[in-house]
């Protein structure tokens, strides 16, 4: 579907979340339109095939509105690296002959329902296959009646009670604010006729006080029959001309939900109760503070990426902002040529920071064995401080006499040595207080006759350390004590078809706009001050027995492995920290971020040989995999109310299959 002009990014992120149903469509309805066929290929020369997905379900205003053409059509194909795995894995596409190829797929394709995700380009909106029905479509179209998602041990009480009885907030995970507001919630045989108003995330919702709610019991086979797709427990599409129906049961059948709750519990407790009831960590919806300082920087950020030519997630760049803000070091991993550096690099340059002045890079050596090789020494016989050739100890030196001014210290592939050796006094300040965090360069009673050179050198706030790291034969491994206090972000590698994508649509400059960044704006105004660095409090229960069962695993057969104190303390201050937009929209959802920190900071300690690790990981037999101890809790149903989990269960098969192929894993 051809754009007026590019969606707001807001509006691009809650899309984000939205689920559609529709059809192939068909060739009388392309009669006057640009279009081909309903499945055609784009080009001769290749197999790249196209094909037109009437929508049948509803479209956001804020989408539709710029539209060039009202029809409904989207444009989806085999170049999207999704909808050519998913045709694969339903049909064979990798298999069938290249002539073959678009009959088969329109074959697939007619009088089915097709499930999708639209996919916004700049100028375009693309259809992302999620799932084929094999039924056949309602040329009335579809309603949508969402179901709520409950945390881990809520019942179906708990969730009527938040309808009327404390109006706490739930999850529509599937049903963003875009939509209009759903006229009905069905959930376990109930239907509920709601009112309900946006509250302060994208999917979260609360009923609005003053209205009562009704509802229908035992209509589920009813229900059923008026649906024709559902996803999970979360989303229902209901045939447009069955609604009246539905709305008939409800006032036929309605009950008064009210009355059926327990009001008078309430009312016993005593207020003081009642807010402490309210303020409980398993319940409260967390507080983000929109700051748009940090959200131009970001944006800003995300610009100068394409300008230089990185192609990287904007999760990506989500992810190693938080981290960075919240870490004294970072460390970027992956395989050798993806841009790690520049990255780095590039977000120095886009506070600001000029190359060689304020932000350094240092290139690791594989002899670097002491704090000596990157610091420098003092002759005690001469007294002279031999600073290395690094300039390390000159930007710190720099940095502790201009505390507002930020500084930038890039240690590129840092493990071609070992980093617990040469790096190993920052290891012990990175968790320090700032007024605690002491540099010691040579003995304070040794005589230097350098004045510039002093005994102890002050690490702020205002330094930020970042390492990139390869993972081959040719590195070091990292400890569990150096893993315990930073993020392992490992980018996702970008096709090269959607790098491609990306830069055609790339300004004609490689040249980068700056935002200049104070110290404490960035350490202060740009963190979670709410986010204690001695406490859990953003994490949930659930979260926190998650990982209690992770560090069981863990640390069962190796009593040195573990989720520490500190690793949890890591996560909850991440958590905390995701920049909100001025909508109250979280720039990673809150459960990709917990999945991403898992893998971050948790299953990186998974190393070392068979026998350690396979219980852990699974293992692959004749290519199917098999699942191991971590993965069945991650895949467990209480798991799964926190998240997906689908990062951490990825990288957990890529340490299975390393284990197969080598016997030990890194």
């Amino acid at each position: 579907m051809k754009l007026k002009k590019r969606i707001n990014p807001e509006v691009e992120r809650k899309l984000n979340d939205a689920i559609f149903v529709g059809r192939l469509v068909r060739e009388d309805e392309l009669a006057g339109t640009p279009l081909g066929e309903p499945v055609y290929f784009k080009d001769e020369f290749n197999d790249d095939i196209q094909f037109h997905i009437k929508c049948l379900s509803p479209i956001p205003e804020e989408v539709s509105k710029q539209f060039y053409f009202p029809n409904k059509i989207f444009t989806g194909g085999t170049r999207s690296s999704n909808n050519y795995r998913k045709l694969t894995e339903w049909i064979d596409y990798d298999r069938i002959h290249h002539f073959e190829k678009k009959d088969k797929i329109r074959e697939y394709f007619e009088n089915k329902i097709i499930v999708f995700k639209m996919n916004v380009k700049p100028e375009y909106i693309y259809v992302e296959l999620i799932k084929v029905e094999d039924t056949l479509p309602s040329e009335k179209g579809y309603s949508i009646v969402p179901g709520p998602q409950l945390r881990l041990n809520e019942e179906k009480e708990d969730f009527e009670k938040k309808l009327v009885e404390i109006h706490r907030p739930f999850t529509l995970k599937h049903y963003p604010h875009i939509f209009d507001l759903p006229e009905f919630i069905y959930y376990q045989g109930n239907l509920y006729k709601i009112d309900l108003k946006a509250s302060t995330n994208t999917t979260t919702y609360t009923q609005q006080e003053s209205h009562e709610v009704v509802y229908s019991p035992s209509i589920d086979e009813l229900f059923m029959n008026c649906v024709d797709v559902r996803i999970d427990d979360h989303l229902f599409f209901v045939q447009q001309d069955r609604m009246p129906d539905l709305r008939d049961a409800v006032d036929e059948n309605g009950r008064n939900l009210n009355s059926q709750v327990e009001v008078g519990k309430m009312r016993e407790v005593n207020s003081e109760q009642v807010e402490e009831t309210r303020e409980s960590k398993q319940d409260q919806e967390f507080e983000y503070k929109y700051n748009k300082a940090e959200i131009d920087f970001i944006n800003l950020l995300e610009k100068n990426a394409k300008r230089r030519g990185l192609y990287f997630n904007n999760e990506d760049l989500f992810t190693f902002h938080i981290s960075v803000k919240t870490n004294l070091l970072s460390i970027i991993g992956g395989m050798s040529g993806t841009g790690k550096s520049q990255l780095a690099k590039l977000y120095g340059e886009t506070m600001g920071l000029e190359y060689g002045e304020e932000l350094l890079m240092i290139p690791v050596s594989p002899s670097y064995h002491e704090p000596n090789d990157i610091l420098g020494y003092l002759n005690p016989t001469t007294g002279v401080y031999h600073e290395s050739e690094t300039g390390l100890v000159n930007l710190l030196i720099e940095a502790e006499e201009t505390p507002e001014k930020m500084f930038m210290v890039i240690f590129d592939e840092m493990n071609l040595s070992q980093v617990e050796h040469w790096f190993s006094p920052f290891i012990s300040l990175l968790e320090l207080e700032e007024s605690n965090r002491y540099l010691t360069l040579f003995n304070e009673n040794s005589y230097c006759v350098n004045n510039k050179y002093k005994p102890r050198v002050k690490i702020g706030n205002n330094i930020i350390f970042v390492g990139t790291v390869n993972f081959d034969e040719t590195t070091k491994n990292f400890s569990d004590r150096l893993l315990d206090r930073t993020n392992v972000i490992r980018p996702t590698k970008l096709s090269f078809k959607e790098s491609l994508e990306i830069a055609r649509n790339e300004e004609d400059t490689d040249e980068i706009e700056t935002f200049n960044v104070q110290a404490t704006i960035y350490r202060n105004e740009w963190f979670n001050k709410k986010e204690s660095k001695t406490s859990l409090s953003f994490l949930t229960a659930e979260e926190v027995e998650i990982l209690d069962e992770l560090h069981n695993l863990l640390n069962k057969n190796d009593f040195q492995k573990g989720v520490s104190f500190r690793v949890a303390l890591g996560i909850s201050r991440f958590l905390a920290n995701i920049p909100s937009t001025e909508e109250g929209q979280l720039l990673i959802n809150r459960s990709v971020s917990f999945d991403m920190q898992v893998n971050q900071r948790v299953l990186t300690k998974i190393k070392g040989l068979e026998s350690y690790v396979e219980p852990l990981v699974g293992t692959y037999s004749e290519k199917e995999y098999f699942k191991g101890e971590i993965v069945d809790l991650l895949t467990s149903e209480k798991a799964q109310q926190i998240s997906s989990f689908d990062k951490s269960i990825a990288f957990l098969k890529s340490k299975a299959k390393e284990l197969m192929l080598y016997g030990y894993a890194n």
